[in-house]
């Protein structure tokens, strides 16, 4: 618990995350915007959904989820924070753990743009067009033709949680890229191209996609939906949860046996 405090102290002094979560809630703002002009002929679709598909959330928690495990975490090794830590008498697990928790908050951070974004017009009339087939979008889209209900906005929770999920879980791999490298660097560019290349590789044929639809970057958000099914809610979170504890399991036997220096 210690640990996480400082974590959070630091966190809260530094600019870096806010950063973030600026340029978060900026590129839900404009992603929205391109949105409702694709549904009203202001914007062309090929438009919107070629170089304005960077302001997505898929995209953009990719960028900014890779640039918070780098900044926000592994400097902690550059300015010995983490030796500081074990030779203070904390177990490697707990150290781990804390690092997990710190950053499944700091990419909740992250995705809370697209969340509000979705809460403030699924109470409105505006009409959306999901020109991308992602949460954020068929949320809007499918919330304009509907009443603001209590059931909706329960809906609209369910969908958000199952998506931070999935993208947790994706993340995840900076965590054990953060033991791995110890240097911000190294920690953003790998998370970042495996981000990158795992999630169209998933498409190539057959062979690849049934290997990858038991990881979360083979999983279908097109599917995220306010009426997707229990089945789908249910195996993505399996999936997110499993993928989630296989690199806690392989960052804690990797951290275990490292020198720390």
């Amino acid at each position: 618990m210690q640990l996480l405090k400082a974590d959070f102290f630091k966190l809260s002094k530094s600019i870096s995350p806010w950063v973030l979560f600026i340029l978060a809630m900026v590129s839900a703002i404009i992603f929205a915007a391109c949105s409702h002009y694709v549904a009203t002929g202001r914007l062309g679709f090929e438009t919107a959904s070629g170089s304005l598909s960077l302001f997505s959330e898929t995209q953009m928690m990719a960028l900014l989820g890779s640039i918070a495990a780098g900044i926000c975490l592994t400097t902690d090794f550059e300015n010995k924070v983490i030796e500081n830590a074990v030779s203070g008498g904390y177990s490697r697990n707990a150290i781990i753990i804390n690092k997990m928790v710190s950053f499944f908050i700091l990419i909740a951070l992250l995705y809370l743009p697209y969340v509000i974004i979705t809460m403030i017009f699924a109470s409105t009339d505006t009409v959306f067009s999901n020109f991308i087939p992602t949460s954020t979008l068929n949320i809007l889209s499918e919330a304009a033709t509907q009443e603001f209900t209590a059931g909706l906005f329960g809906n609209i929770l369910i969908t958000s949680s199952v998506s931070l999920l999935i993208f947790i879980s994706q993340l995840m791999v900076g965590i054990f890229y953060m033991f791995l490298f110890k240097k911000a660097v190294l920690v953003i560019a790998a998370t970042y191209m495996t981000s990158l290349i795992l999630g169209p590789i998933s498409s190539l044929n057959e062979t690849v996609h049934s290997v990858m639809a038991y990881t979360p970057y083979g999983i279908d958000l097109s599917r995220l939906t306010l009426v997707m099914s229990g089945e789908f809610i249910i195996k993505s979170v399996i999936i997110s949860f499993l993928f989630i504890f296989i690199f806690y399991l392989a960052s804690f036997f990797l951290f275990r046996k490292a020198e720390v220096k």
